[in-house]
Formats: structure tokens, sequence, C-alpha cells
């Protein structure tokens, strides 16, 4: 699995992984302190190199900023190392990896993202094996040299997911992540299992002359006018009409019931509308944690299609508003399109 001594760049940006006890509950460390609570790496063909966000924190405290401050770090070291494990907090990893899969085009490097659900220094962690077996999957290469997995992932609980396809679902227990409508890169047991024909699966084919001349892009630009509302029963619409029109949205995730279903009520098909008229986009998403938007199966959700909102597809809801912060930041001059197709995988 293994070629050359690989260069992997270990970017520690707080979390669970690196916590301690204190007076007020667990909080981070720094990266002196952390440094002294990894375990023997020694066994694995690497050269291990750490950097840290400027303050290590707790994973609910990071912002789209701290997704260009990691994602610099990892484009400023792409010619300098062939591999790169984040540690981070397990409440926004999934919002992290989507964000940098967008932000790190055409990297062709792994990007891996691991966390914990229990301190290094706790006897019963999780954090040791997910370090061990992230850093074995970031260096993993084919016989060429090239590496088997460039791609933006995830790995948890002996699973490797791609980075925008993945939810946390569990808050307390081991098995935290899943991915319900993408299948996972690789399994650890005794042995690490790849699963090589799903690596590269469903992303789009670069431009040629782009990949050939300018190799790995750099994408930071973010605009974070993205919103967000869950539809419930007995959803106001005057309520709805007033906070877009306060809010100013660019793009609101509708999170739908089934495969896209609304509710046949005047005053929120016209707040909907109209938030449409001003420029905006409605994109809607399901409630469900698998299966996708289908705008045409019921009438319920042709509503949603006759004032042009935009079908989410089987897009995760972390991908979604990554997705569309990335795009009103690059400017697009054509969203509903570019929302509408495969920019890293991350629909089907």
């Amino acid at each position: 699995m293994h070629g050359p001594t690989q260069r992997i760049l270990l970017v520690y940006t707080g979390g669970t992984i690196g916590m301690k006890e204190s007076p007020q509950g667990l909080i981070p460390v720094s990266v002196d302190d952390l440094l002294e609570q990894l375990p023997d790496l020694g066994s694995l063909p690497l050269e291990l190199s750490l950097c840290s966000l400027d303050q290590p924190m707790d994973s609910s405290d990071l912002q789209p900023r701290h997704w260009q401050e990691m994602g610099s770090l990892i484009a400023g070291k792409a010619d300098e190392f062939d591999g790169f494990l984040v540690l981070h907090g397990t409440d926004t990893m999934a919002y992290s990896s989507a964000a940098l899969s967008f932000m790190l085009q055409q990297l062709n490097k792994p990007v891996i993202f691991t966390g914990s659900q229990l301190p290094l220094s706790h006897p019963r962690s999780d954090a040791g094996s997910h370090l061990m077996s992230a850093l074995e999957l970031a260096s993993a290469c084919n016989s060429d040299g090239s590496p088997k997995i460039p791609e933006v992932t995830l790995y948890f609980n002996h699973q490797l997911y791609r980075g925008n396809r993945v939810r946390k679902i569990h808050a307390l227990g081991f098995d935290a992540f899943d991915s319900p409508n993408f299948p996972v890169l690789a399994r650890a047991g005794t042995r690490m299992v790849i699963s090589e024909e799903v690596i590269g699966q469903g992303m789009p084919v670069p431009d040629r002359t782009e990949s050939v001349t300018k190799g790995m892009r750099w994408r930071p630009e973010l605009d974070t006018a993205v919103g967000s509302i869950k539809c419930i029963p007995g959803m106001s619409g005057k309520a709805l009409d007033k906070y877009l029109k306060d809010m100013d949205f660019k793009v609101l995730l509708l999170e739908a019931y089934g495969t896209g279903n609304i509710p046949n009520d005047t005053t929120l098909l016209d707040a909907l509308r109209s938030m449409v008229a001003r420029g905006g986009q409605v994109v809607a998403l399901s409630q469900c944690l698998g299966g996708r938007v289908d705008l045409n199966q019921y009438q319920a959700g042709r509503r949603l299609l006759d004032l042009g909102a935009l079908e989410g597809k089987d897009i995760s809801f972390e991908a979604a508003l990554t997705k569309s912060m990335h795009l009103l930041g690059c400017g697009v001059p054509d969203f509903a399109e570019a929302f509408g197709r495969s920019l890293a995988g991350e629909i089907s």
C-alpha cells in the first residue's frame, strides 16, 4: 500500500481529540500539549509535520473564516507534502470537510479529517485508532507513487467517507458519522480495505488545459449570505416573509418533507416566491437523512418548482450550505446551473 516515505502534514484545529478536563468542562489544549499526548507514530513510513490554527478551539466555535485558515495552511504547503490530516472536533467536521472539498480544487492529494468522541488522554478513547488509521490512509499510494485516495475525506469509527457526503448522526456514540447517499471509501479491520472503484466516482472531469497548466486551484472566496429553515406543521408564511426580507439572504436552504414537499399555504408560497422575485435562490432539500429530492413526484413538491426553487437532489445539508457559500463567493454567473452539477462529487 505504501511507497517511499510519505510526507504528511497534520493540521490541528482543536476538538475533543486534544481536550483536557477543566472546571468549565472539556477545553482544547495547545499544540504543544497535543504533541505530548500523541501515540508513537514510528510504525508508519512517513515524515510527520504539525501545524495549528492560531487558536485551537471547540469545533462549535468554528466559522467560515476558519475553513479559509485551514485551507490556506494546506494550499500553502501543497507542493511540500504528499497528504494532509486535519484533527477536528466532531460537531462541525462535516461542514469543514465539505467546505474544503470545494475550496481545494484539483489538489489531487489526500486531505483526511478525523477526530474523536473521547480525548486522547481518556482510557477508552477512540482517538488513537482514528489517528493511526487516518495516517495510514493519507500515506497510501499506488505502485506508481500516486495517492490512492486523492480526495477530501473524513475518517471515523473504522470507515472513510467522502468529505462532502458525510453527516454527524450521533452525539455520543462512537458511530457518530454516516454517509447515507454514498458508499464508504475504505474500511479498517484487521487490514485496511480501500474501495478503489468508489474513489473519484462522480467527480467532474477537469478541464485538461486548466489541470495541466494551473494544477491545484485554491478558491477561498466565501459569501455567507445563506440562510436555512426547516418546514414544520403550522409554519407561518408571514413570519417567514419578514425573516427573509430582514435577513436579505441570497440563498435559502429549505428543508422540506420527504422528496421536497411543502404545505399548500398561500402565505408560505408567496414568501418564497417573493424571495425568488428579488433575485434570491431557494434550494429544496429533504429533512430525511437518505434519499433524494424529486420535485416532480408529488403535487406538494411541484409547488416549489412552480415558484422557481432548485432541486437539491441527494446533496447533504452540510454540502449544500458550503457549496452555496462557495458559489456565491466565486460570483458564478449562473448559480442554478453551477449548483445543479457536481463540483466535487457531492451529488449523484
